[in-house]
C-alpha cells in the first residue's frame, strides 16, 4: 500500500512558503465492535516508539476515562512529560481488511495521532520515499 504525503502549513502562515509533505496515512480505530466514523489521518513517525492518540479520539471507541488505561508516563520532544494511558485497540489502515491489535495510548498532551514502531511491526516493511513524497506499507 502507497500513501503520498500530505501537504500542511506549519507555523505562522507565510504565502511565500510551500506546504510542508508529511506522511500521515488514514487510520481507524476500533474496541469491541465499535469503529471510529471515519478514518484519521495519522502521522508514521519512526522516532517514535508507540502509538499515541488525542484524549478526546478515546470517546468514539467507547473508552470514557482515558485513566482506566495502564498508565505510562512518556518523555517527548523538549523533554517534556506526558502521562499516556494505554488500552489495547485495534487499527485498520484505510484500504487494508486486516485487523491489526496494538496498544494505543490517549494524552490529553498529545495534539495529532501518531504511529510509531509498535505498528510498524505489523509490516514486512515500511518504505519512506522522500523525493516521491510518499510511503510504503509492505504487509
Amino acid at each position: 500500500m502507497k500513501f503520498g504525503y500530505q501537504k500542511f502549513i506549519l507555523g505562522a502562515h507565510d504565502p511565500r512558503k510551500p506546504l510542508v509533505p508529511r506522511p500521515y496515512i488514514p487510520v481507524y480505530l476500533r474496541s469491541d465492535g465499535t469503529r471510529t466514523r471515519s478514518p484519521y489521518f495519522a502521522l508514521l513517525d519512526s522516532g517514535a516508539d508507540r502509538v499515541l492518540f488525542p484524549a478526546d479520539l478515546a470517546i468514539e471507541v467507547g473508552i470514557e476515562d482515558i485513566e482506566t488505561g495502564n498508565l505510562e508516563p512518556t518523555i517527548g520532544i523538549g523533554n517534556q512529560r506526558v502521562d499516556v494511558y494505554y488500552h489495547p485497540l485495534i487499527l485498520q489502515v484505510l484500504g487494508d481488511t486486516r485487523a491489526l491489535s496494538t496498544d494505543v495510548g490517549f494524552s490529553t498532551g498529545i495534539t495529532l495521532p501518531i504511529l510509531g514502531r509498535s505498528f510498524f511491526r505489523h509490516f514486512k516493511a515500511v518504505i519512506f520515499a522522500e523525493a516521491k513524497e510518499e510511503v510504503e506499507l509492505k504487509p
